[in-house]
């Protein structure tokens, strides 16, 4: 198990930068266009981490032993986890106590729900779904599969069309009307010798000038729904 020290401290890093993330991405976008699901996810960091510190009189107030009435059912599912940790002894580092069973499910418990944003959100009937549906783990990973391949497609046809762009016709023959071309820039020795700009790079006129259009795109947004706001009428500004 965690030391509880050592993951608050990475967990409210982890939290502050997935805050952080969130803010600079909507940072241009109006407060209403922002999904609801950005929206909820971010108040969710907010409450968990000013949830983080504990007051000390709450400590204080508890004692330090506690007690759990125990039954049959109890008992049963008390060793179905001791038989998981006996398979798994270096969950708890083979230590098999009762005390050192139960204080694993509730750091567990915490570490990976309560405190992760992707699934302290969900009630218990989603959180069953989605630990026990592997059909669903395998559709997210051939969509994620799918997205990436996407975004590569969509870089390198852009790409494509920057490179295009820098080879016109040098001249035309007016006498015979031959068209004199330069050498097709589309082809391994061209980018082995010379590279090729990429959406990637801030620095190249390709990275700019796509990041300029995505600015004219937003903006044009916000002015057609303007629009439709008031009716068909927009300011001069």
């Amino acid at each position: 198990m965690k030391d509880a020290i050592e993951f608050k401290t990475s967990q409210m890093k982890a939290l502050i930068k997935r805050r952080n993330v969130l803010n600079k991405k909507y940072d241009t976008t109006l407060p209403e266009d922002i999904p609801l699901e950005v929206k909820s996810e971010l108040e969710l960091i907010v409450n968990l981490l000013n949830e983080f510190d504990i007051n000390q009189l709450i400590f204080d107030e508890r004692p330090t032993m506690i007690g759990i009435k125990n039954s049959r059912d109890e008992e049963w599912y008390f060793q179905q986890m001791k038989y998981w940790v006996e398979r798994h002894p270096n969950a708890l580092n083979a230590k098999f106590s009762r005390s050192s069973v139960y204080k694993f499910a509730l750091h567990f418990f915490v570490e990976n729900i309560a405190l992760n944003t992707n699934n302290a959100r969900l009630n218990y009937s989603e959180l069953a779904q989605k630990v026990n549906d592997a059909n669903s783990t395998k559709s997210d990973s051939k969509l994620t599969a799918q997205l990436a391949n996407v975004e590569n497609l969509l870089g390198f046809l852009l790409t494509m069309q920057q490179r295009q762009l820098e080879y016109i016709p040098e001249g035309i023959n007016l006498e015979n009307g031959f068209v004199k071309y330069a050498i097709n820039p589309i082809n391994p020795t061209e980018f082995q010798q010379f590279g090729t700009p990429t959406e990637l790079n801030p620095n190249n006129e390709l990275a700019q000038s796509y990041e300029e259009y995505k600015k004219i795109r937003s903006r044009d947004k916000q002015l057609i729904k303007k629009y439709h706001q008031t009716g068909g009428q927009l300011d001069d500004d």
